[in-house]
Order: C-alpha cells, then sequence, then structure tokens
C-alpha cells in the first residue's frame, strides 16, 4: 500500500492570493500546498480521501489514470469541488464510482452541489461524472482493505476522519471525542490536520495536534492541512531538533504535497 498527498493546505492554499508574507514567497516547493488530499493505492486499486478544487493540477501532477472509490470526510468546498473532474475516469467504465460518507453529508452534496450529476433532465453532452452515493456508519471493505469511520468535529460540524489498517487520518478537525481517540491507539501512521501556530475554532493547532500524538503514540505521524503561518523548513527542524518549540519525542513530520509513504 502507497499513501501520496496530493494536497496538503487549507482552502485558501498555498502561497495565499493577496499574501507576501515568507510562506507565500517561499521558493521551497514544499511551501506550495494544494487543497487536501490523500491518495491510498493498494493492489491495483485506487482511492481518494476528498477531492477539492485543486484535484484537477493533483492528478496531473501525479500522473494519476485512475480513481475506483472516494471517501469524503465533510462537503466543505476545498474537499468536494473536485468531484466534477472524476467524470474523466467513468467514461467507458460500465459501474459508477462510489462516494462513501456521512449520509446528511451526501444528501448535501447531491442537493445543494452536484444536483446535476444526479438529475436525469441534465443535458449530457459534455459528460458528467458517473457516481453512487454510499452512506457509512460502521465498517466496511473496499477490495478487502477494511475502513472504519471516525466521527469528529470541525467546530461544531461533524465530520469523519477514517481509519485503514493501521492507519489513520483525520483533516480539518478540532475535537476528537473519546469513542475515537480509543480506536486511534497502536498505529503506524497517523496523519492530523495542524493548521497553524495559534488555536483556532475550527482546527487543531500545531500543539494541539503534537498533543493528541503524545497521547497516542503512533509509530510515525505526519501533519497537514497547513496554511501560510506554518514555514516547512522551520517548523521541520522545530520538530526534529532537541529543545525545538515543537520538538516531539516520536517521528512526526510535515506532510508535503506529492510525499508518499510506502507501507
Amino acid at each position: 500500500m502507497k499513501l501520496t498527498f496530493l494536497g496538503t493546505g487549507t482552502s485558501h492554499g498555498v502561497p495565499m492570493i493577496g499574501c507576501s508574507c515568507r510562506t507565500c514567497r517561499s521558493e521551497d516547493r514544499k511551501d506550495n500546498r494544494t487543497n487536501a488530499c490523500l491518495h491510498i493505492s493498494v493492489g491495483n486499486r485506487s482511492i481518494l480521501i476528498d477531492c477539492g478544487r485543486d484535484f484537477r493540477q493533483q492528478a496531473l501532477r501525479e500522473r494519476l489514470d485512475a480513481v475506483d472509490y472516494v471517501l469524503l470526510t465533510h462537503t466543505h468546498f476545498d474537499h468536494v469541488a473536485g468531484i466534477d473532474d472524476l467524470r474523466v475516469y467513468t467514461y467507458g467504465r460500465e459501474e459508477p464510482i462510489p462516494v462513501l460518507g456521512m449520509a446528511e453529508h451526501l444528501h448535501y452534496l447531491k442537493t445543494y452541489i452536484y444536483h446535476y450529476l444526479f438529475d436525469e433532465q441534465t443535458q449530457k453532452g459534455g459528460g458528467v461524472a458517473h457516481l453512487s452515493l454510499v452512506a457509512v456508519q460502521d465498517r466496511f471493505s473496499l477490495d478487502r482493505l477494511v475502513f472504519e469511520p471516525l466521527p469528529a468535529f470541525h467546530g461544531r460540524l461533524p465530520v469523519l476522519g477514517y481509519r485503514f489498517a493501521r492507519c489513520a487520518y483525520l483533516c480539518d478537525v478540532s475535537r476528537v471525542p473519546p469513542a475515537t481517540l480509543q480506536k486511534l491507539y497502536g498505529l503506524e501512521v497517523l496523519i492530523l490536520n495542524a493548521l497553524r501556530h495559534e488555536p483556532h475554532p475550527t482546527h487543531l493547532s500545531l500543539s494541539q495536534a503534537l498533543e493528541l500524538v503524545t497521547e497516542l503514540q503512533p509509530q510515525r505521524a505526519f501533519f497537514t492541512h497547513m496554511s501560510h503561518d506554518v514555514l516547512h523548513q522551520e517548523v521541520e527542524g522545530e520538530l526534529t531538533r532537541p529543545g525545538g518549540r515543537y520538538y516531539a519525542s516520536r517521528e512526526v513530520h510535515l506532510a508535503y504535497d506529492g510525499l508518499t509513504i510506502d507501507l
């Protein structure tokens, strides 16, 4: 199994429009962050967690030639705005691409964002993505890889993370309830959002994400969904340098667009 961070940024992305901060002016490619998205390659199957506004350029960059499943964390635009681009992966495919997620998220997606994909009256001349919506609540299997939905909160909004194999992905969360925390021990890889240095009402900060890593003690942890407040080289150094502001006794790294993890 291989994990690829297609994107590690926020809704603004980095660099952010109209900003001239150090990170937005950085020449380090690891400071260029598109909308957060994870790709899982297992066997001959291709699985996405989220599909945001920047998906097209991510797919071109990684030469992604197939998508078999999409798992949704929630329906904010930076996590679903690329779903229309899935149409190219449905050409010549008999079965629709399953899009899995929380029932209320799928209802919102179908009713308010992508109604034309599911409306039989929609003109098909330009082609539309052929999708099926699958509500998940308990464990489910995608070609023998078992996923477990992980309820969490993005401010007051209920969202999902996912556990699979000995990995877990929690993106755009500010609070992880006790029942979900109990499912996050004993991981090989934990992926968490870490928005910025200062606290935020709807996201984990760097310090809060590190507190969770300290409690859960995964073998490795990677931070994603980072804003332009986070300068990669500087913060990565503080994670690994004894005495650094964010020094972690465990293996913790900032993810970056294009990073791959082989498992």
